[in-house]
């Protein structure tokens, strides 16, 4: 093997051939730097405008492109990172980015924005993510969402997953499932948002997010495939538009579901960002599953000692891998679905994807049986909390595939053992020399409204020690419960 002994830890993000090593963090901080090099390339004059707020597992992106844009700047690009003062403001800021070129004065062809947030900033600024969105975006330009879910909570007050707030704010969901996805369908997103006048979203999940690999590089590594239409005898081409008020936005609405996500749903299908990636002459069961779900399915396989596509093909297991679930062309779910006896789906949180492919199936003839979160008895089968990983995806797949594969599954592994309880548990506590670690005391009888931080450990403390907790409100809504209960 030839060692290379010219690499350098910049090239993380300047590299554009050969391999890298970085982050799922890392590959999405070296997007628009990537994008701005390709622009170049092409004889393009661009700009990049990076801005959000940070939360895991999205916590280390804006020092990533901190980083990126650094460099960025000091090979003669543009690439401006500006951390937004909250989620909201800095959704208006990549609206603008893509107004700017409505004005005689704006400086490039395009400007790429970037907004990042973690689930509940998406929450937050869902009201000006959507008027961005109806804003719409530059042919030359693109928008990009990055938002970041963090199912098990680990980091938030609640679990969360973004895919319905998504679809309701009218944006295609991108989901990549490793590092190298992420730079593929980073730049994906970019095109499509350019072609399709639409903001794109890339979902990001803590495996994807703070997974690292090795990456290869190539500048016609992603060559966009670009669908066309024609409105009204003319091509289609994205405008945006600082219009957002009735009865402009009544238009754009139905421009929305016209032209724009159809060219979103083509655009897809046109650069195989879903694909059967495992198909056979007898198949008679399929299986579907998005970005990282997938490749926990295709591990929760293996251990069911289905190792190999020749041991899928052989089982009779199609596989159908999602990178863009949203929209999806009902035709090939179609495609997939023809000939099979029942449809799988893998998906954590709630059934956006099942639910999109039983209404692609809905009323023919030929369908199969579709199941997820439920088999046709209605008992459970994947779950509708926390997440999934091949541990826990293996055993529903076996229910659903022993009866015709039991001669070539893997034995049942036997019953993890049960764990020792500990005499003694430690709950999270304040560092020594905060003020709270023991000189706070509230007086007796007060009500104590936590908020988000470190002051939060008061919930796990005892109620004679912080006084009585009257619970945990969204960022910056602390105390706000008190104006109810008075």
């Amino acid at each position: 093997m030839a060692v290379i002994d010219t690499y350098e830890l910049a090239d993380r993000y300047r590299l554009d051939d050969g391999r890298a090593f970085l982050s799922g963090s890392q590959a999405l901080a070296r997007l628009p730097y990537e994008q701005l090099r390709a622009d170049r390339r092409a004889g393009l004059h661009t700009a990049a405008y990076i801005t959000g707020y940070p939360g895991s597992p999205l916590a280390n992106y804006d020092r990533d492109v901190a980083a990126a844009a650094k460099l960025a700047v000091a090979d003669g690009f543009d690439m401006v990172f500006q951390p937004g003062m909250n989620e909201e403001l800095a959704a208006t800021a990549v609206m603008g980015s893509q107004l700017a070129v409505t004005l005689d004065s704006c400086r490039y062809e395009g400007i790429v924005g970037i907004w990042y947030g973690k689930a509940p900033g998406l929450d937050r600024a869902s009201d000006a993510l959507r008027h961005a969105v109806f804003a719409g975006t530059s042919n030359k330009g693109g928008a990009v969402a990055l938002v970041g879910d963090d199912p098990n909570a680990k980091s938030s007050t609640l679990p969360s997953s973004s895919g319905a707030t998504l679809v309701d704010l009218n944006m295609p969901i991108i989901y990549p499932g490793d590092v190298q996805e992420a730079i593929d369908l980073g730049r994906h997103a970019i095109a499509l948002s350019r072609a399709c006048g639409v903001w794109a979203a890339i979902k990001v999940v803590e495996a994807v997010a703070d997974g690292t690999g090795s990456v290869e590089l190539h500048p016609d590594r992603v060559m966009p495939v670009v669908p066309t239409m024609h409105v009204d005898g003319q091509l289609w081409v994205p405008r945006p538009s600082g219009q957002v008020l009735t009865p402009h936005t009544l238009e754009l609405e139905r421009e929305f579901h016209d032209v724009r996500l159809k060219l979103a749903s083509q655009y897809g299908a046109l650069n195989h960002l879903n694909t059967v990636a495992v198909r056979g002459p007898s198949d008679w069961v399929g299986i579907a599953a998005c970005g990282h779900t997938y490749h926990e399915t295709v591990e929760a396989l293996r251990l069911l000692g289905l190792r190999t596509d020749d041991d899928l093909r052989a089982a009779g297991v199609r596989l159908f891998k999602l990178g863009m679930p949203v929209p999806l062309e009902a035709a090939l779910v179609r495609e997939f679905a023809h000939g099979l006896a029942e449809v799988i789906v893998v998906e954590e949180k709630t059934p956006n994807l099942e639910w999109i492919v039983k209404d692609a199936l809905y009323g023919r003839t030929d369908a199969p049986l579709v199941v997820g979160k439920h088999a046709p008895d209605d008992s459970a089968l994947f779950p509708m909390t926390g997440t999934l990983q091949a541990d826990s995806i293996a055993p529903v797949l076996r229910r659903r595939l022993a009866a015709r594969l039991a001669d070539r599954l893997a034995p049942e592994p036997p019953a993890p053992r049960a764990l020792i309880p500990l005499s003694v548990s430690r709950s999270p506590y304040f560092c020594s020399g905060c003020p709270h670690n023991a000189s706070t005391k509230v007086p007796d009888g007060a009500l104590v409204g936590a908020g988000i931080g470190c002051h939060s450990m008061v919930m796990f403390l005892e109620q004679e020690q912080v006084g009585h907790i009257v619970g945990l409100t969204a960022m910056g809504n602390e105390g706000a419960q008190w104006f109810g209960m008075a």
